[in-house]
């Protein structure tokens, strides 16, 4: 049997750059390197180089449509970035074309290039106002862009605020002022969005680097934002980290050398490892009874279908568990699945599992991050929305463990039950605060109970004894596999 899986997906509408270090090219060079998938919507072909942009052709708008439509009822993406769109008739074809879908709009309005070529008409401007800004859910304009569409004075906070509130009032949820053209040995970015207490405010700093090769930074950013978000992060978390992705990226291309003018960033400082959501659809955590040892428990899994082991022994001395941990690596390597060790961040580390798994009293995500780096996985236990908005303190892990949805004998400190209002009520609040990391149901669950569970909303289920119980495991571990991907 073959379990389906899926990336990340992102759509980047916006205009090559035949330079390659901004527009449609710096895009996917963000997306790659941040571990989502990008599909693209080409609006403008442009003749431009480190030194600026010598002509440009816009696409019929009825391509561009073409290319949303094409993309959108194909890919499913569930974030959607705009950068150049050249002219009013273009703005009009992708305003038509994304209102018939409910999808997350980052919107950077490309209205005048690095170099003070202008990219976009005044007419068309006051388009995107009418027609996209109420589809958007962030806008990402630096300070000419934000002077060009308000008409209003940018000198102090309150300034920015007014107009920040001008914008919000065409409909869009938040708006992000860029710094970057700001004199000085800080760029500092302010979010403004809307609270129960009027606009507030959240600064992202970053020290000044001195280097020519700027070029495309505001393209990154946006993408960056873009693909944080489609990771799973909430959009301050998504802000916070696309700073710090391109604050590095400047710093690493910041010596070196193409074209004679204002130089691209180096998008592929770091790679992140792309994720494949549909591995959290179901994950099996080890068990072990008097029939079956650990490692029967995961073969058992990864013979029924299942391509997500979590190796938890907590009660095994360091020898056994490393022992134990590197044959079940090795059986997983062979069925090309994920594999997670239970709390050991160093052992996880030492023996290059794909991630670790953390309870609430273990270490802090922060910590392991710090350990880890960025290409492990990261999942943490949650057992209500305050441990997840505990957990975001400093750090983001890739996915939440959520229980227990009912009494489960493998633990042995049980948290409160949530059974299924449980779980609707996190991830009502989870949606509500932007947060959009996959979240797994675990504890006490049996097939009957599958169904249901994924109707919450929930990402995923994680099972352990109820495989093992059945008279025939893997048998019951095919048919479970069956009915989670019919959802």
């Amino acid at each position: 049997m073959n379990q389906q899986k899926s990336y990340p997906i992102v759509l980047s509408i916006a205009g090559s750059d035949s330079s390659g270090g901004a527009g449609i090219q710096a895009d996917l060079k963000t997306f790659s390197a941040l571990g989502v998938y990008g599909a693209t919507a080409i609006t403008a072909i442009t003749a431009q180089n480190t030194q600026g942009v010598h002509s440009q052709f816009a696409l019929p708008p009825q391509i561009v449509y073409d290319q949303i439509v094409a993309v959108i009822n194909d890919l499913h993406p569930s974030f959607i970035k705009i950068g150049m769109l050249a002219n009013t008739d273009i703005v009009l074809a992708v305003a038509k074309a994304l209102s018939n879908y409910s999808i997350p709009i980052i919107l950077d309005p490309v209205i005048v290039s690095s170099s003070g070529h202008r990219l976009l008409s005044l007419e068309a401007q006051d388009v995107i106002k009418e027609k996209l800004l109420p589809l958007s859910t962030l806008i990402t304009p630096n300070i000419p862009e934000m002077q060009a569409l308000t008409n209003m004075p940018l000198s102090s906070l309150k300034e920015k605020e007014l107009a920040a509130q001008r914008l919000m009032d065409y409909g869009v949820k938040a708006v992000l002022l860029k710094g970057g053209h700001e004199e000085g040995n800080t760029k500092t970015d302010i979010l403004f969005s809307q609270s129960a207490n009027g606009i507030q405010s959240s600064l992202f700093s970053a020290a000044t680097i001195s280097t020519p090769n700027i070029h495309g930074t505001g393209c990154t950013l946006s993408s960056a934002i873009t693909a944080f978000l489609a990771r799973g992060l909430c959009l301050q978390q998504a802000i916070s980290h696309a700073k710090d992705y391109i604050t590095q990226a400047i710093t690493a291309g910041a010596d070196i050398k193409i074209g004679h003018g204002f130089g691209p960033v180096n998008h592929g400082f770091n790679p992140l490892k792309m994720l494949t959501f549909d591995n959290y659809k179901l994950q099996f955590i080890t068990h072990h009874t008097d029939t079956y040892s650990y490692i029967d428990s995961a073969r058992i899994a990864l013979e029924g279908g299942c391509r997500w082991i979590q190796l938890r022994m907590k009660d095994a001395d360091d020898s056994l568990l490393e022992q134990t941990a590197l044959i079940v690596q090795q059986m997983c390597r062979s069925y090309n699945a994920t594999f997670i060790i239970d709390d050991n961040v160093l052992l996880a580390k030492k023996i290059g599992a794909d991630g670790v798994h953390l309870g609430k009293n273990d270490m802090h995500i922060a910590e392991a991050r710090k350990i880890l780096g960025n290409q492990f996985i990261i999942g943490a236990t949650v057992n209500s929305f305050d441990d997840v908005l505990h957990h975001l303190q400093g750090a983001t892990p890739d996915y939440f463990g959520c229980g227990p949805f009912r009494f489960t004998s493998t633990k042995k400190n049980l948290a409160p039950i949530l059974g299924y209002d449980g779980y609707k009520l996190i991830i009502k609040q989870m949606h509500e605060h932007n947060i959009h990391i996959p979240l797994v149901a675990i504890g006490g669950i049996s097939k009957p109970d599958i169904p249901q569970l994924l109707e919450t909303g929930v990402n995923g289920i994680a099972l352990s004894s109820s495989i093992l119980k059945a008279d025939n495991p893997i048998l019951e571990m095919q048919e479970i596999m069956n009915t989670i991907n019919q959802y």
